[in-house]
């Protein structure tokens, strides 16, 4: 490895502050030592705006429907609400951020976790509708009522409804992110878009040859590599390798000097063969995320919670202990897994200049373990550690048939998959007196399988009676099964002979199956050529979530209504390409309102205990706009804002109503804007980046069991980046151009919490009852990145 690239000839005399500020920081690159023996002129290696500019472009195919659906022409068309997260918003996360942190940039979406890297787990929340679970309270009403999919195909769990961040850790195998608002059309949707669909499009096979690589060292000892490799068409084979791993300690750590480590990696291949009539692919994703869960810290201090949990110990709050302490390793910790690998194929074939047809068929196995040590406050008890570690195995197919006719394009088809879901989990002490295990646990224990078989046929209809409208009316029938199977008194025997009481799972099998009508409608017409007014009404269904500690079909009596979305959503688009200013415009503003009924809210405590159950249906309503544009041919801006108000209709628990309260964990607004400009500098071009953040006040849950109007206060974060591109063409072989990249981030150090509820005590011990806990957000973090592309 080498540095020698930031003082080669092309560039001597023009001093570059980043490059000198890289080359202090030792990065290093393999490959570029030999530059200076192969420059030949100063004047040949250049960069051009224009290129800089088309960039994403030029390394994606848009052959795909999924890349496609990612362009600003198919935002502008659609009926449906939809943002694009593209290349250049998803590094407003930072070169170690996730799929979490990337997301947080679109209109309406919330994020609350742990950690600041993809490896760690965070709640999503899009229009208040969650998925997903990173806090530590009872208080994620609606997690898993949305809909996640990779390249196109589901990773959701059909029996827990959830997906986890660390899914996908890596963004830089992504070519972008689309985000539907409301269940979507019947096509698309699939078996839980009740408030919507996330959609991570990877990066696709390329017609051309290339290849990228990017290296990151930052704060808190931060290390990441991402790559991708693409093969070019040969033979109408195109296949791109993509990957990427990284670790990183916490900006959390404890007195014992233990810093709360987590790591990623994500692995993704793909090959496409295009014929004359279609195309054919086979993909595959392999990801994990793991790492080490820090305690909630009090706001305030409490009396008797200290930072070891004993009297002579000094107590642990942010305002005593510090802002970013927690607990010491050796009376509590909590790791967390989880990782997802899945296999897939697509057909796309067009039968005549009529018909067409596409088939999917995928299978997914996700896997997560949750490990958990605590004695805090507490003297050898029972259940000092913690042994979760459920799975689930999806396959399925989805087929439909597409037929393009003079003023209108018929779409129908349907999906099936099968699941099984494994809801094991032991707690155990191994000490005496209990002498317990993971496999022996003393106690509490379960091993349950719930089995689904998801089953939809729809059929949508795109009428154009004009160039400038379209008309989508659909329809759905689904019918989900669940089969409950008890497993604990067979996979954990010795420990049923022994306490047949603590057996999670009390219920006998059962079985239940649901059938729905599902009805949508959308249109979009546009009476000029740069304005679009759409709207759209759908309804989805889902099935409630199982499989928590001793939760539905196990020892509650099974739900018999499904849950129910209504949404509604209406707005405006105005896009212009390649006019006066708006060089690639788009401005989308939408009025929302999904009623969610029919919901099932079970209830836990802070050490994962089921303590009951809620019913209820809530409102959301508000408005979204996000405004893209590259304003002048060196400057680009992002814009994007929410303000919503969401409310219970109905929320009884213990025969207690709730009623009007707001729902927990949703943001009255939150708001960022974004700014990039290039500028050329002695052959290079030096890119700037200044983007803002903003996150309003929202309500916090009470542990004990319900919704509260004590709030949480907003927050805001001001970030820096600034990039550079060296031209090395001529220089090294194949090697086009190298990137340096500075980016801050909290760049006003601003002390905020990303997450705070109400606890029932139950973590922290009976003096902290009623005391507010959080989980703060990152100070000021520092990454220095390099990057190659070939």
């Amino acid at each position: 490895m080498s540095t020698n690239f930031v003082s080669s000839r092309p560039h001597r005399g023009a001093p570059s502050v980043l490059r000198a500020a890289m080359a202090a920081a030792g990065f290093l690159f393999i490959g570029v030592a030999h530059a200076e023996d192969s420059v030949t002129a100063p004047t040949q290696s250049t960069i051009s705006i224009g290129e800089v500019s088309a960039a994403v472009a030029a390394t994606s195919d848009l052959g795909s429907k999924e890349a496609r659906s990612l362009t600003q022409k198919h935002n502008f068309t659609s009926g449906q609400s939809i943002k694009v997260l593209d290349k250049a918003q998803m590094a407003a996360a930072g070169p170690m951020g996730g799929s979490a942190q990337a997301l947080s940039y679109a209109p309406g979406v919330g994020v609350s976790g742990y950690g600041s890297s993809g490896a760690t787990k965070t709640s999503i929340s899009i229009n208040g509708i969650k998925q997903g679970w990173g806090g530590f309270s009872g208080g994620q009403i609606d997690d898993g009522s949305l809909s996640v999919t990779f390249d196109g195909v589901p990773m959701v769990d059909p029996s827990t409804g959830l997906w986890q961040s660390p899914q996908v850790p890596q963004t830089g195998i992504l070519q972008g992110i689309g985000i539907t608002y409301g269940p979507g059309n019947p096509e698309n949707r699939w078996y839980n878009n009740i408030g919507g669909q996330i959609n991570f499009v990877p990066l696709q096979p390329t017609a051309k040859p290339g290849g990228d690589i990017k290296l990151t060292y930052g704060s808190y000892d931060s290390k990441n590599i991402v790559f991708n490799i693409r093969t070019g068409n040969v033979d109408g084979w195109s296949t791109i390798l993509a990957g990427g791993a990284g670790s990183s300690n916490s900006y959390r750590q404890s007195p014992d000097g233990f810093n709360n480590p987590s790591y990623s990696y994500a692995w993704f291949l793909k090959t496409r063969k295009t014929f004359s009539n279609g195309d054919f692919s086979v993909g595959a994703y392999l990801a994990k995320g793991s790492g080490y869960r820090p305690v909630p810290i009090p706001v305030n201090p409490i009396a008797g919670v200290t930072l070891n949990g004993t009297a002579n110990s000094p107590l642990y709050s942010q305002a005593t202990s510090g802002f970013y302490s927690s607990l010491p390793n050796d009376v509590w910790y909590k790791q967390d897994s989880n990782s997802t690998w899945l296999l897939y194929s697509k057909l796309n074939v067009d039968l005549d200049k009529i018909w067409s047809l596409h088939n999917m068929i995928w299978y997914r196995y996700g896997h997560r373990l949750h490990f958990h040590y605590n004695n805090y406050g507490l003297s050898n008890p029972s259940n000092l550690y913690e042994y979760n570690n459920p799975h689930d195995a999806v396959y399925g197919d989805k087929l439909f048939l597409t037929a393009k006719l003079p003023y209108n394009e018929v779409s129908f088809g349907g999906f099936f998959l099968n699941s099984d879901y494994n809801t094991r989990n032991a707690f155990y002490n191994t000490n005496a007196p209990y002498f317990g295990s993971r496999l022996v646990p003393n106690a509490h224990y379960r091993s349950d399988y719930f089995q689904q078989t998801d089953l939809a046929a729809f059929v949508q209809d795109r009428i154009n009676p004009m160039e400038n409208l379209h008309i989508t009316p659909g329809v759905r029938v689904i019918n989900y099964q669940t089969r409950y199977t008890p497993s604990g008194q067979t996979d954990f025997a010795q420990a049923y002979a022994l306490y047949p009481q603590n057996n999670q799972g009390v219920l006998p099998a059962a079985s239940r199956s649901f059938t729905q009508v599902e009805p949508s409608l959308d249109f979009n017409w546009r009476p000029i050529p740069w304005l679009a007014l759409f709207a759209s009404y759908a309804e989805a269904y889902k099935e409630p979530q199982v499989g928590g500690g001793g939760g539905l079909y196990q020892s509650t009596a099974p739900i018999y209504n499904l849950e129910r979305s209504a949404d509604y959503n209406a707005g405006v688009k105005i896009h212009f390409d390649h006019a006066a200013f708006l060089h690639h415009f788009l401005f989308t503003a939408s009025f929302y309102h999904l009623h969610y009924t029919n919901q099932y809210i079970p209830l836990y405590d802070s050490n994962g205990n089921y303590i009951g159950d809620a019913n209820g249906d809530s409102i959301y309503q508000g408005v979204n706009l996000a405004l893209d544009d590259e304003i002048l041919y060196n400057l680009d801006l992002f814009m994007n804002a929410n303000f919503e108000k969401a409310v219970f209709g109905h929320y009884v628990t213990g025969g207690v109503s709730y009623n009007g309260l707001p729902v927990s964990n949703v943001p009255n607004k939150t708001f960022n804007i974004g700014v990039i400009y290039r500028l050329p500098l002695a052959g290079t071009v030096l890119q700037p980046r200044l983007w803002y953040q903003y996150v309003g006040a929202q309500s916090m849950f009470n542990n004990a069991g319900m919704p509260s109007t004590e709030k949480m206060p907003a927050y805001g974060t001001l970030n820096l980046g600034i990039d550079e591109k060296i031209p090395t063409v001529g220089m090294v072989p194949f090697l086009r151009h190298v990137d340096l990249s500075l980016n801050i981030l909290n760049l006003t150090n601003n002390h905020y919490n990303e997450f705070q509820y109400i606890t029932a005590g139950g973590l922290l011990g009976g003096n902290s009852a009623g005391q507010v806990l959080a989980l703060p957000g990152a100070p000021l973090t520092v990454f220095g990145s390099i990057s190659a592309h070939f």
